[in-house]
């Protein structure tokens, strides 16, 4: 019970930060872009985000995991996605696609809706995306280093 409370709250402040500090994806700087969390999380994974500005438009959009002890990306992991797709029905591949495109459809953060089976991950990319819109309006191609989303075990 205190997980659920603590994951709880943390997402009430991600969405309630993000929805009061709205910033569109409009005057984007050509470039490709990237926000990754400054550590690895407990489970031994680290979040990113990557984008790809052609033409003032976004052209590409990577949402994934790099894990910490081989490399290997959370949306090629057959392994993670054996073992989550049965109790949660959903996997990484699949829930990235799916925040990826809520968001280029609306092209608001706030648009995005929680993915079932994948709320911390939901949050991750909300997090990632606000951090990562000042640098593309800017044209800053610097590698956005975000203060740790916390997960817990």
């Amino acid at each position: 019970m205190k997980k659920f409370i603590k994951i709880l709250a943390v997402l009430v402040c991600v969405f309630a930060l993000t929805a009061c500090s709205e910033e569109t994806f409009t005057n984007l700087q050509d470039g490709t872009y990237r926000a990754e969390y400054k550590n690895f999380d407990v489970y031994g994974w680290k979040d990113y985000i990557e984008i790809t500005v052609e033409d003032g438009e976004i052209s590409e959009l990577v949402f994934d995991a790099v894990n910490m002890e081989d490399g290997t990306l959370k949306s090629e992991d057959e392994s993670y996605k054996n073992q989550m797709e049965p109790i949660v029905g959903t996997y990484p591949a699949k829930y990235n696609a799916d925040l990826i495109n809520q968001f280029l459809e609306s092209g608001k953060i706030s648009a995005v809706d929680v993915v079932a089976g994948a709320t911390q991950s939901t949050g991750s990319f909300k997090t990632l995306l606000t951090n990562i819109v000042a640098n593309i309006k800017a044209g800053d191609t610097t590698v956005v280093l975000v203060d740790d989303f916390v997960a817990e075990k």
